[in-house]
């Protein structure tokens, strides 16, 4: 009796809980919404009472065709999703939050985008039911009555205020793009962490254009958009991190690798005494001994085939963590290190189809402990 009495009691505190947390969470969040034309957002565009480039948007990166599709739309006055911006509680104007392709799109159709100007004025390719006839028209020598129509567009607009310590500006951001496929992982680290004026923010975005790094890596125009070089040196300092620890690497890697970088990246973030200098300084000596071998250092023992994140782990921590050991050694030498490392069954254990999970990636970082440093 004295036991289903006290299931009850906790049963009941539980319940209170979540209604405390509930109700203080609705109270520090208000909204609004009202329906606009693009024509006002043009306007208050140009009266810069709305911000298009807050620290957490994405580039504008949509294709000719994607941006066609959404002029059609406008034109035929096919349903758009909402548009969710933040009322700034300093001075009452607004910060978008979801939308920046949308309204992208239309400044740039009308000329007015100021972020890229190079993006403006751009012309109509085929549509997707209007097809031929659309194609070759821009802002130019669109007919003034269907100019007239995408400005007259009717969009909604869903409001976000609050009055707390909430900011549910990056919260919305977060729960919008990150069930998508349209933003990477470092994209939504970087939105959700609002680093930009951060010290280790500014240490992946100045290492990830380094010259020498980026011939090592070869990326593609899509991973450069998308953040990739910037996700290999966060990649680099979180597994650097657990392998200088003094405890094995699974005590500090407890989660899939994904998740480890963002709880990662949220610590660098926070840290009021980071030191940017010392960092770069390992990041750039490592990657002087690894210059030398070229793009090859990141491929399989043949030296072809696609650039391996896994090898990249290995050979990056490895070399870094022993940099006094390997900087009098050869490039042939070294290589020749590599191409042991390689070909170990160690290494092979810790790759393959869940080559992410919590256990491999601490295997491949320990790995790398004990292999550079024999």
């Amino acid at each position: 009796m004295n036991d289903e009495l006290k299931e009850t009691e906790i049963s009941e505190m539980k319940d209170k809980l979540l209604e405390k947390e509930i109700f203080e969470a609705r109270n520090g969040l208000s909204t609004d919404r009202l329906d606009m034309s693009f024509g006002e957002i043009i306007s208050m565009y140009e009266r810069e009472e709305i911000i298009i480039d807050p620290d957490f948007q994405r580039l504008f990166r949509w294709k000719e065709e994607q941006q066609t599709k959404f002029i059609e739309s406008l034109l035929l006055g096919i349903p758009i999703p909402p548009i969710f911006v933040a009322e700034l509680p300093e001075n009452g104007k607004w910060e978008l939050v979801d939308g920046l392709q949308r309204i992208s799109t239309v400044l740039s159709f009308f000329g007015k985008l100021k972020t890229d100007t190079t993006k403006n004025n751009w012309i109509l390719s085929e549509g997707g039911i209007i097809k031929e006839a659309l194609q070759g028209y821009s802002c130019n020598n669109l007919p003034l009555k269907y100019q007239l129509n995408i400005r007259r567009a009717v969009c909604r607009i869903e409001i976000i205020k609050w009055n707390s310590k909430i900011d549910m500006r990056y919260e919305l951001f977060n729960r919008l793009n990150s069930l998508g496929s349209q933003i990477s992982p470092q994209e939504l680290r970087n939105c959700i962490f609002r680093p930009k004026s951060n010290a280790f923010y500014k240490l992946l975005e100045r290492l990830a254009e380094d010259t020498v790094f980026t011939d090592l890596i070869s990326p593609t125009d899509d991973q450069k958009e998308q953040l990739y070089l910037q996700e290999l040196v966060l990649r680099f300092f979180a597994l650097y991190h657990a392998a200088k620890s003094e405890v094995k690497a699974s005590d500090v890697i407890k989660e899939s690798l994904s998740s480890y970088l963002t709880s990662y990246m949220r610590d660098e973030v926070s840290k009021k005494n980071f030191d940017p200098a010392s960092a770069e300084k390992t990041f750039k000596k490592m990657l002087k001994l690894i210059a030398p071998l070229g793009k090859s250092v990141f491929r399989s023992i043949t030296g072809q085939g696609p650039f391996s994140t896994n090898i990249y782990d290995v050979v990056t921590v490895g070399i870094a963590l022993n940099l006094s050991r390997f900087k009098n050694m050869s490039p042939d030498a070294l290589k020749e290190k590599i191409n042991s490392a390689k070909q170990h069954d160690e290494f092979k254990d810790c790759i393959g189809s869940k080559a992410n999970s919590k256990e491999r990636v601490a295997k491949r970082v320990e790995f790398a402990r004990r292999f550079f440093s024999e």
